[in-house]
């Protein structure tokens, strides 16, 4: 990809340095156009030594030749501005161009990623705010950042320029094509618990890395989505995801019921407990008064009680976690449980649960065979943004594409 960095003069022009960096490890072509004040935290040679491109910083400089400004504007398919200080940011929303940066900016008719680094009392000014409304009017400005933390004077608070790393993902969802946008898709993800007393709980290994794998791809594809999950599941800050933890079974099947009547897509990965102790004890039993054996209940089964409501009308894709007979036991349950589509996956011996990746298939019911194949969870999350696309396909479903 054709990618533009414009560093803007700020302490943070040294984190830019770290995105030139990656931009050129991902295989990027990288060009980079500063401001005047910018080369006076980071000098332009290490752009050049990074890049393999001379740098831009005066509106009569030629890294690209004559009327770099223009040939730049034209060659770049994706600018990125990192540290975007409120200077810069006054001089792009109001259309000045002193220096090539500024030049190649209001050429420039592609997405952008900026980066805003500045004092906490800068950000929140009401003058900052009409200033960033301005900039990204009639433009594809994706903005990350600032985030909480300390800064250059000490003070902490809102105004650090997002980690190369935020930027790099950013930079990845902007490639995503955008073949789900408007849906509203549902994802289990993680284990339950559920409580014998306050402290012993029966649950299982599961992480929630799958679906919060899926939460980045269908969001980065234009879904909007609902991660209602279990304990110890991580919540990333991404575009279009909100997340609602819960504990037990019963407390997810709740959630998940709630929001299916607005929901186009439910996707069960996560690995709910299908039993719970019938009478939990209201405070921690000493260990001498544990009992060997238990009285335990059923716990509903999310995806069979939705099969049930929604099937004619919503697409449900599950996850059967087997350690053998892995495609037939997998599409049996999606029969069972009246799913569109169901993901197989071999677990054990190390396998599934926590690991980096599976032996897996994306089977769709009616199929009767399918065979596994290695991936990771990022591949598998593509590829059950694949099935939703064409089942969005083959419903005629473009109203929101």
């Amino acid at each position: 990809m054709h990618v533009l960095l414009g560093v803007g003069g700020g302490i943070s022009a040294y984190k830019s340095c770290d995105l030139a960096s990656r931009l050129v490890q991902q295989g990027h072509e990288l060009y980079t156009v500063m401001t005047p004040s910018a080369k006076d935290f980071v000098g332009p040679l290490t752009f050049r030594a990074l890049s393999g491109h001379p740098v831009g910083i005066s509106a009569l400089d030629e890294p690209m030749g004559p009327l770099s400004h223009v040939r730049l504007a034209r060659w770049a398919e994706m600018m990125i501005i990192a540290p975007l200080t409120q200077n810069l940011l006054s001089r792009l929303s109001l259309g000045l161009s002193p220096d090539m940066l500024s030049l190649v900016f209001q050429g420039y008719q592609g997405p952008v990623i900026a980066a805003p680094a500045m004092e906490p009392e800068m950000w929140a000014s009401p003058q900052t705010k009409r200033r960033m409304a301005d900039l990204v009017e009639g433009r594809a400005v994706e903005v990350v950042g600032p985030n909480e933390g300390r800064m250059a004077s000490g003070l902490l608070g809102q105004g650090r320029m997002a980690e190369p790393q935020e930027l790099m993902e950013a930079l990845w969802r902007a490639q995503r094509p955008q073949t789900l946008r408007g849906l509203f898709v549902i994802i289990t993800a993680g284990p339950t618990w559920e409580h014998f007393d306050p402290v012993r709980i029966l649950t299982n290994p599961s992480t929630g890395t799958m679906g919060i794998a899926l939460a980045k791809e269908l969001s980065a594809r234009g879904a909007e989505v609902h991660v209602v999950h279990g304990p110890g599941v991580p919540e990333p800050a991404w575009p279009r995801v909100r997340y609602t933890a819960v504990q037990s079974a019963r407390e997810m099947m709740g959630e998940v019921q709630s929001a299916m009547p607005g929901a186009d897509v439910l996707i069960g990965a996560a690995a709910v407990s299908d039993f719970r102790p019938a009478e939990p004890a209201a405070k921690k039993m000493r260990k001498s008064e544990l009992s060997r054996t238990w009285a335990m209940e059923a716990n509903p089964d999310i995806m069979a009680e939705m099969g049930q409501i929604y099937h004619g009308s919503k697409l449900l894709v599950g996850f059967a976690a087997e350690t053998h007979d892995v495609v037939e036991s997998a599409l049996a349950k999606a029969r069972r449980k009246h799913l569109h589509a169901i993901v197989a996956n071999k677990v054990g011996n190390g396998e599934g649960f926590g690991a980096g990746g599976y032996f897996a298939a994306v089977l769709r019911a009616g199929e009767t065979k399918g065979a596994l194949a290695r991936m990771s969870k990022d591949q598998l999350a593509e590829k059950v943004a694949d099935l939703l696309a064409e089942w969005r396909e083959e419903r005629g479903d473009r109203a929101h594409v």
